[in-house]
């Protein structure tokens, strides 16, 4: 049944819900992922750092904790993409959560950047568990805000539209965090870390905070679910049995991957192969203009050719710039700072074209099951995002052994090689292997829209016979 979802009485009339979505809703939902994203990047970029230096805890009792909680996030996730999917309140099934959560979020955050007075085991406890509850915190708001656009309308152009301005807002909330983050700790710290980090995380968790609020008065929810009751076997079917979902998630994977080396090891590229680590900031904004590019151009690429070609076209991009990038050098670096902005074009595109094939595979699923799991569907993006994580850190690692790195020291020529042909050629190469299963998925725009069409008419007759 179609509800009304703001006062939950039952409608016979609608008006196209690709309609509805209005230019506020969208602004709203970009608002809400700059929120998020200031919050997180300093919450993931800088908990090592503060961890070891500043709480003053051992580098391998840190990288137990951080296995830890993405181990716990696989069962974490698809279990809060459920409890999105079976909220009901008069505000949807999403949005309440960017009411509900900025508290507890803002009050982890700030917990998670204290130094209690605490030493050994003390310590260890209160640094676990104040990050594992930070981390189930995040999740309870990212997964619900990701989900939104998927109940906001189901007209596959306009919901990549609402993506694409959401990772554009992350990926200027990332930058802007970036540049403010450590001027910020010095501002209320000095030299003093530990007050520096604590102020920082105040001020980030009320902006963040203030933000969320601002993106739920904003925002609406315009689908309903078709049946109100939520059935778990069906939710299973929903994944296991969604074919065009398990091929964009190993697609997501792969191409997530493909730059996430690149930037896990671009610090060493700068300081040894460059000779001078003062460029690391230089190099964030370089690749600031690709990303919003990519942002920019992902929906009408979209429009033209179709979700699933401009993806596979983005990473034969990304390895033609990769060959570029290669016998380029490391001499010009006007040259090698706008070819690295041309490789986040793609990461740009591929995040806003990933998030809406997802979206896609939802009124799939509702094709077949006659159930709308948004939570549970959308919930896959983040829990591909933390497997590629862990695995690109492994994977890092490895690299870093392999090529015979040797910390603060001279760098032999083949492991200044192998960091050049990680930032150069490498991503295009894995990039390509995301190609592969792409081959096989054919949830065309056409059978979409098709899809729609039968599940709208189903609904129509359904309160027909009512």
């Amino acid at each position: 049944m179609l509800t009304n979802i703001e006062t939950g009485s039952s409608t016979k009339s609608e008006v196209l819900v690709g309609e509805l979505v209005t230019k506020k809703e969208v602004f709203g939902h970009f608002v809400g992922g700059i929120g998020q994203n200031l919050i997180f990047t300093l919450w993931s970029s800088y908990m090592m750092m503060f961890y070891t230096d500043v709480f003053g805890l051992s580098p391998v009792f840190v990288g137990g904790l951080f296995l830890f909680a993405r181990i716990w996030d696989a069962i974490n996730d698809p279990m809060m993409g459920i409890i999105a999917d079976k909220t009901n309140t008069k505000w949807g099934r999403f949005r309440p959560w960017l009411l509900f959560t900025p508290i507890p979020i803002g009050i982890c955050l700030i917990l998670n950047f204290t130094v209690p007075n605490l030493t050994g085991i003390a310590a260890m406890v209160y640094a676990s568990i104040t990050y594992v509850l930070m981390s189930m915190a995040f999740t309870a708001v990212d997964i619900p805000y990701w989900s939104l656009p998927a109940a906001m309308t189901t007209d596959p152009t306009k919901r990549t539209k609402i993506y694409a301005y959401a990772r554009l807002g992350t990926s200027l909330a990332s930058v802007a965090a970036s540049i403010l983050i450590i001027p910020l700790v010095r501002l209320y710290g000095g030299e003093n870390l530990a007050k520096g980090f604590f102020g920082t995380a105040v001020t980030f968790a009320i902006i963040g905070g203030v933000l969320y609020l601002t993106s739920f008065s904003l925002v609406r929810e315009h689908v309903a679910a078709e049946s109100d009751k939520f059935e778990f076997k069906k939710a299973l079917k929903a994944f296991s049995q969604n074919k065009p979902l398990l091929i964009t998630m190993i697609a997501s994977l792969i191409t997530n991957s493909a730059l996430l080396i690149k930037m896990n090891l671009q610090i060493y590229y700068v300081q040894y192969n460059l000779n001078n680590l003062d460029l690391m900031p230089t190099f964030a904004f370089a690749a600031l203009p690709g990303i919003i590019i990519g942002t920019i151009i992902a929906p009408k690429l979209c429009q033209k050719f179709g979700k699933k070609y401009t993806l596979m076209g983005s990473n034969i991009f990304l390895l033609i710039v990769g060959i570029v990038f290669y016998f380029v050098g490391d001499s010009n670096i006007n040259l090698i700072l706008f070819l690295t902005g041309l490789q986040t074009l793609q990461m740009g595109c591929s995040m806003v074209v990933l998030s809406a094939m997802t979206a896609d595979t939802i009124e799939y699923a509702e094709w077949k099951t006659g159930q709308r799991n948004e939570g549970l569907i959308m919930s896959t993006q983040t829990f591909i995002t933390k497997i590629g994580i862990a695995i690109t850190g492994a994977i890092s690692a490895g690299i870093l052994s392999a090529a015979n790195y040797i910390p603060n020291g001279v760098q032999t020529q083949s492991t200044l090689s192998a960091f050049h042909l990680v930032v150069t050629i490498l991503p295009g190469i894995i990039g390509i292997f995301a190609c592969i299963p792409l081959i096989f998925y054919d949830l065309t725009e056409e059978k979409h829209e098709q899809i729609v069409k039968e599940i709208e008419d189903r609904k129509m007759n359904n309160i027909t016979s009512l």
